[in-house]
């Protein structure tokens, strides 16, 4: 079974992702903490013993020797918290196998994508109907939830904002509205370098994983007084 073949989970996930992901985090905690910092542009916190990982919005501490991701307040106190086996997979993937490439910032479609117009079908479709149903008819909310999670306004479609997801994926939501023949739509924008970074199955991890805080299933990470 890939990475990819699972049904998308939960935050609720009853998996226990030390175990799913055991060969990531043997494979993190071999590395030098220089070679990953230089790698995916993060910071190693010596004093906590784990790296620094800005995902949206929101810290979190990646502590290989304990196996766990925490949620870094501002005043660097640490937090647990339920998340997804999406977030663990997206963050020890790109610790341990992103390249030194910064963002071209040059945006292309999933279809853009080495192997993506295969990929991207049926189940393996990036998963945007529910942001669809929440946000095709309301601009504005559509836009005040990307800058909830740290977007900025970009002029595509009738409405977009960037996120950087982590700190060399970034992605572009861009909102079309409905008219008389057709339905309101949302559509993904890839950096053209992100296959550099991530497969396509992390690539669609990275989309639903986002697709669940924009809708409001987020983790109390994406919910605190701190991340508005």
């Amino acid at each position: 079974m890939s990475r990819f073949e699972r049904k998308p989970p939960s935050v609720a996930d009853q998996k226990d992702p030390k175990q799913v992901y055991a060969s990531y985090w043997e494979k993190l905690a071999a590395f030098q903490p220089t070679e990953v910092c230089e790698r995916a542009d993060v910071i190693y916190h010596y004093g906590k013993a784990g790296y620094r990982l800005p995902f949206l919005n929101t810290s979190y501490l990646v502590i290989p020797e304990s196996r766990e991701i925490l949620r870094m307040r501002p005043d660097e106190t640490l937090e647990s918290e339920p998340l997804t086996l999406d977030l663990h997979l997206l963050a020890l993937y790109y610790l341990t196998e992103s390249k030194k490439t910064e963002p071209a910032r040059r945006w292309i479609s999933e279809k853009d994508l080495k192997g993506g117009e295969m990929f991207f079908r049926g189940p393996h479709a990036l998963q945007l109907r529910d942001v669809e149903a929440k946000y095709g008819n309301d601009p504005q909310g559509f836009a005040m939830a990307g800058k909830r999670l740290g977007g900025v306004e970009m002029l595509y479609g009738d409405r977009a904002f960037g996120l950087d997801v982590l700190p060399r994926i970034l992605l572009v939501y861009v909102l079309w509205k409905g008219d008389n023949e057709f339905p309101p739509e949302i559509r993904v924008l890839f950096d053209e370098t992100i296959q550099e970074h991530f497969p396509l199955d992390v690539i669609w991890c990275a989309v639903s994983e986002v697709n669940r805080r924009l809708i409001g299933l987020e983790t109390r990470a994406a919910q605190g007084p701190d991340s508005t």
